[in-house]
């Protein structure tokens, strides 16, 4: 199993409440996004899904599967990207 990437552990230890979600993003590849209550956000991608939810029992989070949720996309997309200092432009 693949462990979470430090910047996802950082970010999800300086981000209480952060949830995680999780989405298919290729024939064998998995994105998990983790979403701050303040809109920020970081993301990784993982080989298989079992990695995937690992790195989500790992950060402690609760994860949503795809995009049911319209909570977590208002949320993410609340923030002004384009127009604030600290915004986040692209991922990585």
């Amino acid at each position: 199993m693949t462990r979470a990437p430090s910047r996802l552990r950082d970010f999800a230890k300086l981000h209480p409440g952060a949830e995680g979600v999780l989405q298919r993003v290729g024939a064998a590849t998995w994105d998990l996004l983790v979403i701050a209550v303040d809109g920020t956000w970081e993301r990784a991608v993982f080989p298989d899904e079992a990695s995937a939810e690992a790195a989500c029992r790992e950060l402690d989070l609760r994860v949503q599967r795809g995009w049911e949720d319209p909570r977590l996309g208002r949320r993410m997309n609340g923030r002004d990207q384009w127009n604030t200092a600290d915004g986040q432009r692209r991922a990585r």
